[in-house]
């Protein structure tokens, strides 16, 4: 096998690892949060004796479930949440995969963050208003619903997370994909497994719509500062209506006003762009992000 066959099966394993370690994660600590639970349920006395005492496995598991409370279960899907983000995020530093470097919030002047971060409310609204005029399906609304209303649940879907993801898709594929070929291919390839790995329908169009901004930012700053503050206030921002009870998209826009706001937002997306690159220094050749390592796992 030649060389570059080598490389290539390498980027691809790379790039394929990576997520299935996070949904391994995902998986081992959602189970383990949730035997906690059902620990809890037992041993408070939720269950009767009688029951247990029974033996017949269906009686136990049965009065088990039934006595597990809807907080219960949403504290234990936000444990999940929050100790599979540590164990990823873990996973990605330890490794070498990304760094953020010694002085992060230095990396970018203070005029091009504040720009970009208003690049991604642009983009946010431009593409959140797309969404829902598609129709696209929101499988996971009632358990986001369920986890937002905790604390554990609200760190870990508004900041641990963003965190998270963006040190995933951006710093450790996308940077390596973006040093190995061209930056286009980088951004778009983190972007789309970025949006398909929230199996959610709506999501996944919003998630790769948004990556997309996200991806040009990272490449144009070199820094993955702005784009997790960027993040972590759409996920703020989402949190909050969740918690508000607000309904998203059931507004009385016509279509020309949905029409007007997508364009209206482009635009001005169009122009933080523009702006960024005026103020941000050139794109280094070869391309390197601030506190990117090559280390292999």
């Amino acid at each position: 096998m030649s060389n570059n066959s080598n490389e290539l099966l390498s980027t691809v394993w790379r790039v394929v690892k990576l997520p299935l370690y996070y949904m391994l994660y995902q998986g081992i600590f959602s189970v383990l949060a949730m035997i906690a639970l059902l620990v809890y349920v037992v041993a408070s006395g939720a269950v009767s004796v009688e029951i247990i005492a029974g033996g017949n496995p269906e009686d136990i598991v049965s009065a088990i479930m039934a006595a597990i409370p809807e907080s219960g279960m949403a504290w234990a899907t936000s444990a999940g949440l929050f100790m599979a983000a540590s164990a990823m995020l873990w996973h990605l530093t330890y490794w070498g995969y990304f760094s953020f470097g010694k002085q992060p919030f230095r990396q970018v002047s203070g005029k091009v963050m504040l720009l970009s971060i208003m690049l991604v409310f642009a983009a946010m609204f431009a593409f959140n208003v797309l969404a829902q005029e598609l129709g696209l399906p929101d499988e996971l609304a009632e358990v986001m619903q369920q986890v937002s209303n905790n604390f554990l649940g609200c760190i870990s879907i508004a900041v641990l997370a963003p965190i998270l993801e963006e040190v995933l898709f951006r710093g450790a594929i996308q940077g390596y994909l973006m040093r190995k070929y061209n930056p286009m291919v980088g951004i778009i390839v983190a972007s789309i497994i970025f949006g398909l790995i929230h199996m959610n329908p709506i999501q996944i169009f919003y998630a790769t719509c948004l990556g997309l901004v996200f991806g040009w930012i990272y490449y144009r700053t070199c820094s993955l500062m702005p784009v997790v503050i960027g993040h972590v206030l759409n996920n703020s921002l989402a949190v909050i209506t969740m918690i508000m009870g607000a309904e998203e998209e059931e507004t009385l826009m016509s279509l020309t006003d949905k029409v007007a706001v997508i364009g209206g937002s482009l635009l001005a997306a169009v122009a933080l762009m523009y702006l960024i690159n005026r103020l941000q220094p050139a794109v280094p050749n070869p391309w390197r992000g601030i506190g990117d390592k090559e280390t292999q796992e």
